[in-house]
């Protein structure tokens, strides 16, 4: 070779199918040395006998006291909300009645479909009839009122939505009111029993 690198040779040639060496094992290394021994400076065994006490002292109980200061002021603490009224003192009396009078003309034709199947079909019918709007409307305007709350006061558009759907409740319960429950407590009393 002709960059100045020695070639390796073998020293020895093991032919196929002999065990190869044990390997030499190297000699175990020497045992750290103990360390020096420490003379107590004062080991007090004319004191206490021959048996005195080696090693340190016993620890001795520390009491640690501690101080919490809470701060409840401060910019960065927010304000206490404002209570908010409860709900039946935010039931918009008003507004509610205003509703209610304009559904009179949705609760007058419904009633009378209430009133036709009850008469021709069955009371039980005609609740079952009754009670299946007047739950759908009920989740409708708790949505629809939870939207016109929470949108910007400016958006007139949830706020007719809330309205609408107000309408829709009262016509079907004041429709409900006009067609069923005077009739079911008439023929719960006297147990007359429709045709």
């Amino acid at each position: 070779m002709t960059d100045g690198r020695r070639p390796i040779t073998p020293t020895r040639v093991i032919p196929a199918g002999q065990p190869l060496p044990a390997p030499v094992n190297p000699p175990p290394p020497p045992p750290p040395p103990a360390p020096p021994a420490v003379m107590d400076p004062d080991p007090g065994w004319w004191r206490a006998g021959s048996a005195g006490s080696y090693g340190p002292p016993p620890p001795v109980p520390v009491d640690v006291h501690v101080t919490v200061t809470i701060d409840q002021g401060g910019p960065l603490i927010p304000a206490d909300p404002e209570p908010r009224p409860r709900w039946w003192q935010r039931i918009r009396i008003g507004y509610n009645l205003a509703l209610a009078a304009l559904s009179l003309s949705l609760a007058g034709p419904w009633a009378a479909v209430l009133a036709a199947v009850r008469d021709e079909e069955s009371l039980t019918g005609a609740w079952v009839m009754a009670l299946i709007p007047l739950v759908i409307l009920g989740f409708v305007d708790n949505a629809k009122r939870a939207e016109a709350v929470g949108a910007h006061p400016d958006l007139w558009a949830p706020k007719w939505r809330a309205a609408l759907a107000r309408l829709l409740l009262w016509a079907a319960v004041i429709g409900t009111c006009l067609a069923l429950p005077l009739t079911t407590l008439v023929y719960a009393l006297t147990g007359v029993k429709p045709a």
